[in-house]
């Protein structure tokens, strides 16, 4: 499977500093990449020149125990275990194009 993406790029040049520009890029599946990964929150770090960004899977029901919880005026514990489904590791600049992606995505929304 081939996905195809319009990609934002930063071409910095130094008579008229940083420019915009839209580079079509064929993205080609790697050897672990066949598998769908389903997260329903996002936990974010930075580092060093990296963001690195947690993806995880909160059970459902647990999501629903603590909505009750909070309703009902109850104390919610302090930890809720979750598991991870996928870490990644970007450069800042990447990770500054990914926002920028997801905002325009979600403005069409």
């Amino acid at each position: 499977m081939t996905e195809q993406n319009n990609v934002p790029i930063e071409n910095k040049t130094e008579a008229t500093g940083n420019q915009a520009m839209q580079i079509n890029v064929k993205m080609q599946q790697g050897e672990h990449a066949g598998q769908p990964l389903y997260s329903n929150f996002a936990s974010i770090q930075g580092g060093q020149g990296v963001v690195i960004v947690d993806f995880g899977f909160l059970d459902p029901q647990t999501m629903n125990t603590l909505n009750q919880l909070v309703r009902a005026g109850k104390r919610v514990p302090d930890t809720v275990g979750a598991r991870m489904s996928c870490r990644i590791a970007l450069s800042v600049e990447a990770a500054h194009n990914l926002a920028h992606q997801l905002n325009q995505l979600l403005q069409k929304k």
